[in-house]
């Protein structure tokens, strides 16, 4: 092999090893779990489906609790206040049946989805 040939077949490894990479990261939007079943979950990232309730919190953190609000959701997706800027017009969510995508942590012993990016959150 000549070395332009070496080269370009190991620019296209890379791009597929990042291609790779990036779609093994993504959150699933296919089979969604309900709310209730999110405990079972945690550890894993998947797709939870819900109605949602927002809260605003004082300090900018916005909590979207899906079928119940507060300590009786079975599930909160998170946005920091940091992340707030990214999530555009996320009143219109509440009241709405979503999905929330991402890795099921607990905080509090509740389980929770922290939301970076808006495609994370879609309405169904």
């Amino acid at each position: 092999m000549t070395e332009i040939a070496i080269k370009t077949l190991a620019k296209t490894l890379v791009s597929l090893a990042l291609l790779a990479a990036a779609l093994g990261a993504a959150p699933a939007l296919a089979d969604s779990i309900p709310s209730k079943d999110a405990g079972q979950h945690v550890g894993e990232t998947t797709t939870v489906s819900g109605r949602a309730a927002l809260t605003v919190m004082p300090s900018g953190e916005i909590y979207i609790d899906l079928d119940g609000q507060g300590e009786s959701a079975p599930l909160a997706g998170y946005v920091s206040r940091w992340n707030r800027g990214r999530f555009q017009d996320l009143s219109a969510l509440d009241g709405k049946m979503v999905e929330i995508s991402g890795q099921i942590a607990t905080f509090r012993d509740q389980p929770q989805i922290f939301l970076e990016d808006p495609a994370q959150i879609r309405a169904k």
